[in-house]
């Protein structure tokens, strides 16, 4: 039997058509090939990114089984119709389909709620015996402990940097509103065993360079100090997330040094106030706090990638120009600025709901660049934070401003791999600045 894995696109229809160039990406998602792993060998699987690679409707599909974030959520059920009128058998998984599972299902056969592991097996029991049921949910998490190593010999390696992707843990206690990770994992960490980390690391491609796509490193000190002594002797440089607070641990930092951390993407969200907690509208001022995270992450050598979001309710206009001159006076290496989301759900979704300020459930809109107009901020209005986002990444990002920055990251990290990946960033950012409207 066939079975084919789809990651759907975020950015069709550019890679619809057969003339498309197709584009490199960065690192893949592990959830297909964790679940290629969990297949039985009787089934022949292929696994295709939408964002990169062009989808064969021709395919001998037995069954076809569609992932999805929220603005991909058109076009997947694009591509389950297809297969659908061809008498093939779709599941949907993934966050999008897992919120909203009655939306979803009336494009497929059936709907994985949750995280799929533990069900897999199950629903692939049930399709060889033509008893596939509408929705599939676990009962509770996934324990992390023994999962398999995902299939990533099933992966294109011609479209990525690296598949040398990593995850050690799940789930998140910060509750931030607008994060759908708490709904979808769960509000407390799991943790893998630091033993199967370790063994799946060496099982990876021989280049040295690897991914930790962890929510946040930084959720339990005492694993994470595990997780990078047992790292360190691997000779590894790697990327990561985690939580601004990991920059006042000097014990844990060191460490990370130690284990070969090029840099990590931090969520600052907000330099007015710190809304990962789920008290989010307490206002205070976290520069500082920020300023002191990026000048110690610096002084270990280490790049920081700092992720702001706009459209909260104590965002004002001034708010762009605050966090413009933040970036700017920390030297902060790479900045991504985005608009408010509300996912489905998330607590946010929920709010604005009740509030009446939800705009659209139009998913096309509910993308982070260009900003969709979803909702309607309190203070500002849908076009001052589109033109503004657009503004701070063509001003953080100009020539006079990045090539200063570029030789001073030559100088600090002295890591010809460190400047490659931060040119991509700068390059990836500089080009996203150029798609968002000026006005």
């Amino acid at each position: 039997m066939n079975l084919l894995l789809i990651n759907a696109s975020l950015s069709n229809p550019e890679y619809i058509s057969n003339k498309a160039k197709i584009k490199i990406s960065t690192y893949p998602s592990l959830g297909l090939a964790l679940l290629a792993a969990l297949t039985p060998q009787e089934f022949n699987v292929k696994i295709v990114n939408e964002e990169c690679e062009r989808i064969d409707f021709d395919n001998p599909a037995d069954l076809v089984g569609i992932s999805f974030l929220t603005p991909a959520a058109p076009r997947a059920y694009e591509i389950a119709d297809v297969f659908r009128k061809k008498n093939i058998t779709v599941v949907f998984g993934g966050i999008h389909a897992s919120a909203m599972p009655d939306e979803a299902i009336e494009h497929a056969d059936t709907v994985v709620i949750g995280e799929a592991e533990n069900i897999w097996p199950k629903l692939l029991e049930d399709f060889k015996n033509k008893n596939l049921k509408r929705f599939y949910k676990s009962d509770g998490f996934v324990n992390l402990t023994d999962l398999p190593i995902p299939r990533r010999d099933l992966l294109n390696k011609k479209i990525y940097l690296s598949t040398n992707v990593v995850q050690a843990s799940r789930g998140c206690p910060l509750g931030c509103e607008f994060c759908s990770v708490e709904k979808f994992f769960g509000n407390k960490t799991r943790f893998r065993p630091v033993e199967d980390v370790i063994e799946e690391i060496k099982c990876m491609d021989k280049q040295k360079f690897l991914i930790f796509t962890d929510d946040n490193l930084i959720i339990k000190p005492s694993y994470l100090k595990k997780l990078l002594t047992a790292l360190t002797p691997l000779k590894r440089k790697w990327l990561g997330e985690a939580m601004w607070i990991i920059g006042h641990n000097p014990e844990i930092l060191r460490l990370m040094r130690k284990s070969g951390c090029m840099g990590l993407f931090i969520g600052f969200e907000s330099v007015r106030m710190q809304p990962s907690t789920k008290k989010t509208s307490k206002y205070s001022d976290m520069r500082s706090a920020y300023m002191e995270t990026i000048k110690n992450l610096h002084k270990n050598k280490m790049a920081v990638c700092g992720a702001f979001i706009f459209g909260f309710d104590n965002d004002e206009l001034s708010s762009f120009d605050e966090t413009l001159r933040f970036c700017l006076d920390a030297d902060l290496d790479v900045a991504q600025f985005s608009s408010l989301i509300p996912f489905p759900g998330t607590p946010l979704m929920e709010r604005l709901t009740k509030e009446g300020r939800i705009m659209t459930k139009d998913w096309l809109k509910y993308t982070y660049e260009p900003p969709g107009k979803t909702f309607y901020p309190k203070n500002i209005t849908c076009e001052e934070l589109e033109r503004n986002i657009g503004r701070m990444y063509r001003e953080f990002y100009s020539y006079k401003r990045l090539l200063p920055r570029l030789v001073r990251a030559l100088f600090r990290y002295k890591s010809l791999i460190s400047i490659f990946y931060l040119f991509l960033a700068f390059m990836n950012f500089k080009k996203r600045s150029k798609d968002i409207p000026s006005c």
